[in-house]
């Protein structure tokens, strides 16, 4: 902190490229549980994979791209959060190429238009893309001679991400060292994100991976994450929040990210997977607590549940905490585990965080943007207050340049987190 004491509730760890984030979680916590998830929601059956599985598909997918000479190049990746997308943006980050992620809700004619900006040459994709990427390749207008499906289905022109982390395993046990002689640079562009921001025009933004996880290493200041918890990935995870905070810093911390089925099944996932941490925005937690103060009103609860929640902070002005207890049943309901939920990009109302607190869910504001990796201010696990974006990392600066008299003014960041410049 400038201008007086260090504001950290823990001490950080400092990471400087992802190759030290592999390293640190594979020595810390391969036997983990990385990743869960199915593939469909009816499955009855769940996917798990450990980060030690993770990181040796990301070493062997990454060697794979490199023997076929991809290094330095860019690399578009676009689909549901799943498994694959996670193995491809750190196999091409960590193999020196630079990962593209592009929104999927995105029309034909946009995806189209960001491909041919980026100057990508290869693209990860789900199947739902198949014709729109068949199309694109023969585009002579675009850099594009490589398609890769992450369903593995076989079309003619594009190639199957099975078969190519295969490949990856084949050379690694040949005796292929491309990926271990790989150096990473820190300071340069590693991820190229496009955003509108305040602008119809998308705009490139260039971030290094020095750059996220000086990020990563200053949240893990301000909110612990536990090798024990469970987060449910469900934000669109091109988005530099839910990619830095539920994918990055889940790794980091080496708990388990569960893979959402879908909007309609957050509730139905929370239970199966006993989700301990949300990263939300604010439109989801609104939702669903008017789902709750219906379903109590429904039951003909309300005067009981107000009776308790003033029980309740009675005695948590008495240091006696038994919010987890007195609202088990309705915390059931999201499967029982909720403990923290992240959450930005978005003012929400006061009613909704006090009554989630009040409940014994910890509600944690942020405030940032993709250029900064994203996150600038957030409150912390000692500090909060309804309504505030909480507190200015320690290594960034920021001010308001010529506020006016209610203080309103351009908000100006410097440090680490911030972007390189825009493309």
């Amino acid at each position: 902190m400038k201008n007086g004491k260090p504001r950290k509730v823990y001490e950080a760890e400092v990471i400087n490229n992802y190759r030290e984030l592999l390293e640190r979680v594979y020595s810390k916590y391969g036997n983990n549980i990385a990743y869960k998830y199915k593939k469909k929601p009816s499955d009855s059956n769940t996917i798990e994979k450990t980060y030690k599985q993770y990181i040796e598909d990301v070493k062997a997918l990454s060697t794979s791209l490199l023997e076929l000479g991809y290094e330095g190049k860019k690399v578009v990746v676009i689909g549901n959060n799943r498994y694959e997308w996670c193995t491809t943006y750190m196999a091409v980050t960590t193999g020196n190429m630079i990962i593209v992620p592009i929104d999927k809700a995105l029309p034909e004619n946009e995806i189209e238009n960001l491909v041919t900006r980026s100057g990508a040459e290869i693209i990860f994709f789900d199947k739902k893309y198949n014709d729109v990427m068949l199309k694109l390749k023969k585009n002579s207008s675009n850099k594009v001679n490589t398609l890769i499906s992450m369903d593995n289905e076989n079309i003619e022109g594009i190639e199957k991400y099975c078969e190519l982390l295969k490949n990856g395993y084949t050379l690694l046990e040949s005796g292929s060292t491309k990926y271990d002689n790989i150096k990473i640079d820190s300071e340069k562009m590693s991820i190229l994100l496009f955003t509108s921001g305040t602008t119809n025009t998308p705009k490139g933004v260039m971030l290094s991976q020095r750059n996220i996880c000086s990020n990563l290493s200053d949240f893990s200041t301000w909110v612990k994450i536990y090798p024990s918890d469970t987060l449910l990935s469900f934000l669109p995870i091109h988005h530099t929040f839910e990619c830095t905070i539920t994918f990055l810093y889940g790794m980091f911390s080496g708990a388990t990210v569960a893979f959402c089925d879908g909007l309609k099944y957050i509730q139905k996932n929370m239970q199966e997977y006993k989700v301990s941490i949300l990263v939300a925005v604010p439109l989801v937690l609104e939702t669903m607590y008017k789902k709750i103060l219906k379903g109590i009103e429904e039951k003909g609860k309300t005067k009981l549940i107000n009776k308790i929640t003033k029980i309740s902070r009675f005695l948590l002005k008495c240091h006696i905490d038994l919010r987890k207890k007195l609202f088990k049943q309705i915390l059931d309901n999201f499967g029982g585990n909720l403990r923290v939920v992240l959450y930005g990009a978005a003012q929400m109302n006061k009613e909704t965080i006090i009554g989630f607190n009040n409940m014994g869910v910890d509600l944690v504001q942020g405030y940032g943007l993709t250029e900064t990796s994203p996150v600038i201010a957030a409150e912390t696990d000692k500090e909060k207050r309804p309504g505030s974006v909480g507190l200015v990392f320690d290594d960034l600066e920021v001010k308001i340049d010529n506020p006016d008299n209610d203080g309103v003014g351009e908000i100006l960041v410097k440090g680490p987190s911030v972007m390189l410049r825009l493309l």
